[in-house]
C-alpha cells in the first residue's frame, strides 16, 4: 500500500512541475488564468465575439493585425482611447487591421447598466465594433489590470503588444507601434525615443486623473465641477499645461478678448494660481466638446456616478 501511495505522489508532483513549466514558456496558451499578466509572446485562445447589433467578430482575425481595446463608461480615459482608435480605424482602413472594443463594465449588468452603455456609445459617437463582456470573462482571460488597456494580436493569437491606461503620450506611443506593426515605418532607435520622451510631459501627483475627470464633467454639462477639477490638476502640477489650455478654451470660447483674459486671470488668482497668469495665451487653447442637453433623470444618474467616482478616488 505504501508503494502505491508513493508512486501516486511522485506522478502528481511530476504533473504539477510540468504544468508550471508549460505555463512559463512563451507562446503557451495559459491566458485563461486571471492572476497572472498576459504578456507579449503569450497566446490567447481563438473565439468568436458577439457584437452589439448582432454581428460577430473573430478574435483574432484570420489575417493581419487585431487590436483589442478594453474600456468602460466609468473610466475617464476610455473616451480619448475610443476616439483615438476610431480615428485609427478610418486612417488605416485600407490596411490589414481589425479593431474590436470590449466593454468591461462590471460582473453583473442590470438593464439600467445596459441602457447607460448604449447612451454612452451614442453620446461619444462610438462607431467601432463593441462586445459587451458578460461576467468580465475576457477581462479576466486577458488579465486586464487597468482600463483602458490595448492588446495587439497576430493571426495566431500571439500577443505582440500590450499598452495599459492612457497617459498623455498614448496617442504618439500607440500610433508609432501600430505603424511599425503595419510596416508603415521603422521602429525608433533608443536615441530617437529618448529625444521624443523629453518633449512628452508626464503629469505628476495624479494631475492627469483630475484633468480627465474635468473633461468628462464638462462634456456632461457640469461646467463648475469641471473647472474645479482643472484647478485641482493645476494645483497638483502647475507645470501641466493641458488644464490651463482647457480653461482658456472655456474663457475664450467666443474669441481671445480682453474681457475673457481678465476673467481668467481673476479665476486663477482666486484659486491660488497667480503664478500661471503670465502663461495665459502661450499655446493653443483646448476647445472642449460642447455639452449635450440632458433631462432631470439623466442629470441625477450622472450625479450618482460622480459620487461613486469621487469615492473611488479617495480610497
Amino acid at each position: 500500500m505504501n508503494t502505491v501511495i508513493t508512486r501516486s505522489a511522485v506522478f502528481l508532483a511530476i504533473a504539477m512541475v510540468l504544468s508550471m513549466v508549460l505555463a512559463l514558456l512563451p507562446g503557451t496558451a495559459y491566458a485563461a488564468v486571471s492572476d497572472r499578466e498576459v504578456e507579449v509572446g503569450h497566446v490567447v485562445s481563438r473565439q468568436v465575439l458577439q457584437l452589439k447589433g448582432g454581428d460577430e467578430f473573430e478574435l483574432p482575425s484570420e489575417e493581419g493585425l487585431t487590436v483589442v481595446l478594453f474600456w468602460s463608461t466609468w473610466s475617464p480615459r476610455s473616451v480619448p482611447a475610443l476616439e483615438l482608435w476610431g480615428r485609427f480605424s478610418t486612417t488605416y482602413a485600407d490596411k490589414p487591421l481589425g479593431i474590436v472594443t470590449v466593454n468591461a463594465e462590471k460582473d453583473e449588468l442590470t438593464s439600467s447598466d445596459r441602457t447607460a452603455i448604449d447612451r454612452y456609445l451614442v453620446e461619444n459617437s462610438v462607431t467601432l465594433p463593441v462586445h459587451i463582456d458578460e461576467g468580465l470573462e475576457l477581462f479576466n482571460t486577458y488579465s486586464v489590470k487597468a482600463i483602458p488597456t490595448v492588446f495587439f494580436l497576430d493571426n495566431k493569437g500571439e500577443v505582440l503588444y500590450r499598452y495599459a491606461s492612457f497617459p498623455t503620450s498614448a496617442p504618439l506611443d500607440l500610433e508609432e507601434e501600430l505603424e511599425v506593426r503595419l510596416g508603415l515605418r521603422q521602429r525608433q532607435t533608443e536615441e530617437e525615443a529618448a529625444s521624443r520622451g523629453k518633449l512628452d510631459y508626464q503629469p505628476k501627483n495624479n494631475a492627469l486623473l483630475y484633468y480627465n475627470m474635468g473633461v468628462q464633467l464638462f462634456k456632461k454639462g457640469f461646467h463648475d465641477k469641471a473647472m474645479k477639477r482643472f484647478v485641482i490638476a493645476l494645483q497638483k502640477d502647475p507645470d501641466y499645461k493641458d488644464p490651463l489650455r482647457s480653461l482658456e478654451g472655456v474663457y475664450f470660447s467666443s474669441g481671445a478678448t480682453s474681457e475673457g483674459q481678465d476673467r481668467l486671470e481673476k479665476f486663477l488668482v482666486e484659486n491660488g494660481l497667480e503664478t500661471l497668469v503670465e502663461q495665459i495665451g502661450i499655446g493653443e487653447p483646448i476647445v472642449l466638446q460642447a455639452p449635450k442637453k440632458i433631462d432631470a433623470a439623466e442629470r441625477m444618474r450622472l450625479l450618482l456616478e460622480k459620487k461613486k467616482e469621487d469615492a473611488r478616488t479617495t480610497q
